[in-house]
């Protein structure tokens, strides 16, 4: 098995049948079209073991090879042009024509690359047509919201939100009872040493491992939990088998997941454990050794509005904008900001009074959802009508939603107009962006403009990803837990890492950068999405890099807004 070089795309990285990686193509390629000197530098790059990257190998300095050349190739590559000293530099100046040839040469030596090659261009196709289909379907969108009147009032100046279409990403928020089962799954995840037993290198039956660290983490829950509760549930968790409270326990494992969408912050070290243990419990051995599926989809708003009545016309009534819209104060008297309050209100109380039904006198009130005597039980106590909880869970949970998007979106938006604002891509007498490699710790070498673009490509595609966090976690939930997709450890030069492919989340961000490149018309760099290789060997580790946008920005900005009042004062 060989890594996926960094400066490689698409199906390199993927995890091909047998849990092996595929042996990334242009690199063969490569070596067809140079093969003495590639040939040498390969050997001098696998001589130090199979753990150094694919692409030190790419990057390696080929020039010290030139000496086994002999005289006649420095004769040549004196008089000509200068050589690239990598295959990253050869495959951007290659010529059609060049890289045809070294892949018919490659094709005649290698016949099995053929099969290879015609599924890269189908899956390439197909998913060509997906993304000029979406695109096609926003830009319908975006000239009929055009034609459209707009609105008298509008919170913050935005369009509507499309309620309807992001429904099934936004998460509901917890209520007490879930919060109360959120507490103790992180308590016995805490404790728990799953991915240190199981994420190791050893002999014997590994399933069968697995299995009894999920049933160990299970006993813990219904010890903290028994605890707890000692009335309610001594009976159900200490008489009955785990398998028999399959409910309970599926139920408690995705509060945990969903309180980490809403909330990528916390849970930072027991999310981990959580999401490996979910994924090793997906496969057919260790499901059947547990004895019940751990796994259940995570409750969003369109879940709960799919099973209520009228549930579809609350998404789609304006008055949802009201109410879920966030007041801001600055720039506004304290009238307009009670005013803004007072909108708010109604809106929601006109809700109320428009979807849910009225309490029936005498009958007993519904049960919130996590309530643990309804989950020890094994069933939900949900009904088809909508009732005012449910109208202000809906709503809480799109104003999350809303919030989540202003306080990750924001910092990026706010860096992007200090880039406009303070710097001229076509003059840099002012303030010059310009860097050079080993300076300052920087590793390339940009003129003013080539890092201007380089800079504001990079804040716009971190926007348009803090935008589609949501989507873009039940994605990577989605191929973390599915059981086709299988991972393998390996040493990623950072300890034993879960090396998995990650399809969804990779075609949700090919979609969000091809969106990002017609905005800025030119790209700096390769446009690649590294996952499944040993840079980003899961969508876990990749999810988890994007979380630390805001944090990183928002102090930034935070001192910047600061600057002129610091200034002022000191005068």
């Amino acid at each position: 098995s060989i890594q996926p070089p960094r400066d490689c795309a698409g199906d390199c990285g993927r995890a091909a049948p047998g849990n092996r990686i595929r042996r990334p193509l242009h690199l063969c390629i490569w070596r067809l079209a140079s093969p003495s000197r590639a040939s040498a530098a390969m050997a001098a790059a696998m001589a130090g073991g199979s753990k150094k990257r694919l692409s030190e190998m790419l990057d390696v300095d080929m020039e010290g090879a030139a000496l086994e050349q002999g005289p006649d190739v420095e004769m040549e590559e004196s008089s000509g042009a200068q050589r690239p000293a990598s295959f990253a530099e050869w495959f951007q100046v290659a010529s059609a024509s060049e890289l045809r040839n070294c892949l018919k040469s490659l094709v005649g030596e290698m016949p099995q690359v053929a099969t290879q090659v015609q599924e890269m261009l189908t899956e390439e196709k197909a998913h060509q047509e997906w993304v000029n289909q979406e695109e096609k379907s926003w830009n319908d969108k975006k000239a009929a919201s055009a034609n459209l009147d707009q609105p008298a009032k509008a919170p913050d100046n935005r369009e509507r939100e499309n309620f309807d279409m992001q429904a099934r990403f936004i998460p509901l928020r917890l209520t007490p009872d879930e919060r109360t089962l959120l507490v103790i799954l992180s308590g016995a995840m805490y404790v728990s040493e799953y991915t240190g037993k199981v994420d190791v290198y050893h002999a014997g039956n590994k399933s069968r491992r697995m299995a009894l660290q999920i049933q160990q983490v299970c006993a813990i829950l219904a010890g903290l939990v028994v605890s707890n509760n000692f009335d309610i549930a001594r009976k159900p968790l200490i008489e009955r088998e785990f398998a028999e409270n399959a409910h309970f326990f599926s139920a408690v494992f995705e509060v945990g997941r969903r309180y980490k969408i809403l909330s990528p912050d916390k849970l930072r070290g027991t999310y981990g454990k959580l999401i490996h243990m979910l994924q090793d419990s997906v496969k057919d051995d260790v499901a059947r050794a547990v004895g019940f599926e751990c796994v259940v989809p995570v409750k969003s708003v369109a879940t709960l509005v799919a099973m209520k009545q009228r549930g579809q016309e609350l998404l789609n009534d304006p008055l949802l904008t009201t109410a879920t819209g966030e007041i801001y104060e600055s720039g506004k008297t304290r009238a307009e900001v009670q005013a803004e309050v007072r909108d708010k209100s109604e809106a929601l109380r006109e809700l109320k009074e428009k979807y849910a039904e009225k309490a029936v006198a005498g009958a007993p009130a519904p049960k919130a959802a996590g309530d643990l005597g309804e989950l020890l039980r094994g069933k939900t106590s949900e009904a088809a009508v909508m009732t005012e909880e449910n109208v202000e869970t809906i709503i809480a949970s799109i104003s999350d939603h809303l919030s989540f998007q202003r306080f990750n979106r924001e910092p990026c938006e706010r860096m992007i107009t200090f880039l406009k604002t303070y710097f001229n891509p076509n003059d840099d007498r002012g303030w010059s962006l310009e860097i050079n490699r080993g300076r300052g710790g920087s590793c390339l070498s940009h003129g003013h403009k080539t890092q201007f673009t380089f800079v504001l490509q990079s804040l716009m595609l971190w926007r348009e990803i803090m935008g589609s966090m949501f989507a873009l976690w039940q994605c990577t939930e989605d191929d973390l837990l599915d059981p086709s997709l299988r991972y393998r450890l390996c040493d990623t030069g950072q300890g034993l890492n879960r090396l998995q492919s990650a399809p969804r989340v990779s075609r949700m961000m090919q979609h969000i950068l091809h969106k990002v490149q017609s905005e800025v018309g030119s790209w700096v760099g390769l446009s690649v999405v590294h996952l499944g290789d040993r840079d980003v060997p899961n969508a876990l580790v990749f999810i988890d890099k994007y979380t630390q946008v805001p944090q990183i920005l928002a102090p930034i900005v935070a001192c910047l807004d600061k600057l002129p009042e610091g200034y002022e004062s000191s005068r």
